[in-house]
């Protein structure tokens, strides 16, 4: 695919919140870290974007996902789990995991 980079649009995200379907769509929502919540180990989040795909538009999202994934995985920049969780329908899956952050210092 040959983009035209002038007049791009960049949006930071820290994560995809809710992923749904509504009237044939794929709606994605993405959110950014905006403070602590009610506990320490909870952070606030807010809702920023919205990307609206066509499933076949996702689909393609999502392969190409995987492959960076996979990329990752192979660059030692994540690393699957050992332990293996269980998906909702009973079968079993590896997924990857970030590494762990730094231990914060006591002086910041």
């Amino acid at each position: 695919m040959n983009v035209e980079m002038n007049d791009f649009n960049e949006i930071f995200a820290d994560g995809v919140g809710e992923i749904t379907l509504s009237g044939g769509m794929v709606r994605m929502d993405f959110f950014t870290i905006v403070g602590k919540g009610e506990s320490e180990n909870v952070p606030r989040v807010r809702v920023k974007n919205r990307v609206i795909l066509p499933p076949d538009g996702f689909l393609r999202s999502f392969t190409a996902m995987e492959d960076l994934v996979k990329k990752l995985v192979d660059a030692g920049v994540i690393k699957r789990r050992d332990d293996i969780t269980a998906s909702v329908d009973g079968n079993s899956a590896s997924r990857p995991t970030m590494p762990s952050p730094p231990p914060k210092s006591p002086n910041f």
